[in-house]
């Protein structure tokens, strides 16, 4: 890859899909690409704070494999109690940034949420990070949102979930998508009385999720078009969903893999 620009690595958000984001650095790393900036996006957010605090990115595999990462994701009450489970990622957040603010990044960073009151950007530049990861992955109806000054903050994704237009133009960007394709099929409305309660709550969930992608895909897809002097990457997550937290280590993979070939 040339190396004439600064380079910025604009990770989406996918929940965890995101682990993806991981397999990419590690590739980047491989063939010796630092970005110069990273701007994420609610799970992309995680990573590239991760990233950009610590220079390295081994040891956040480490820690998911070993922390409560993936057993507070796992939980059956992740999606349905999200006010108390937001006080569990919460304490995660301490625990793996501290008070760490944007002044100890080893890599330039931004962080994107959304003020669900006026649906503008709000873009984190300074200030501790744990506050803007937390802000940046606030998915309405999943975890309370972040209360600052006026504004409400949630997930960075509900009106940019692929900052692409946040990097300076001066910079070459490398984005990560992790959004899945929209078309994986539901159940039809019309199965809804032979479904068990359990079916039917995941019917709505799928619906709601469909509902989301389909969005958010648009979006992304009208960010690359406008900006066509990209390296866009998209790894193959066809065999996974939204909540496959533990499937991190194939995550990872796919993500390193799409790095290797497009890089």
């Amino acid at each position: 890859m040339p190396r004439n620009k600064k380079i910025a690595l604009v990770l989406g958000g996918g929940s965890a899909f995101g682990y993806a984001h991981i397999g990419v650095i590690k590739a980047m790393e491989e063939k010796g690409i630092r970005p110069d900036l990273i701007v994420g996006t609610s799970m992309g957010s995680i990573v590239g704070s991760y990233y950009a605090v610590f220079g390295e990115i081994d040891s956040l595999v480490e820690k998911i494999s070993k922390t409560s990462a993936v057993k507070i994701a796992a939980d059956p009450g992740f999606l349905s109690l999200g006010v108390i489970k937001a006080k569990k990622i919460e304490e995660l957040f301490k625990e793996v940034f501290g008070d760490r603010n944007f002044a100890h990044c080893k890599i330039p960073l931004i962080v994107n949420a959304c003020d669900i009151n006026s649906g503008e950007n709000v873009i984190y530049k300074k200030g501790r990070i744990k506050d803007a990861v937390r802000a940046s992955m606030s998915v309405p109806g999943i975890f309370a949102p972040v209360v600052k000054g006026s504004k409400v903050l949630v997930d960075g994704g509900v009106v940019n979930n692929l900052g692409i237009n946040l990097a300076p133009k001066s910079h070459k960007v490398i984005a990560v998508k992790v959004t899945p394709d929209s078309n994986k099929k539901i159940f039809s409305p019309k199965d809804m009385g032979t479904l068990n309660p359990i079916k039917r709550m995941r019917y709505y969930s799928d619906l709601i999720n469909k509902s989301f992608t389909i969005l958010i895909n648009k979006l992304e897809d009208q960010m690359v078009r406008d900006h066509e002097d990209i390296i866009y990457l998209k790894p193959d997550l066809k065999d996974f969903n939204y909540a496959s937290f533990g499937k991190y280590r194939e995550l990872i993979k796919a993500g390193y893999d799409e790095a290797s070939k497009k890089l």
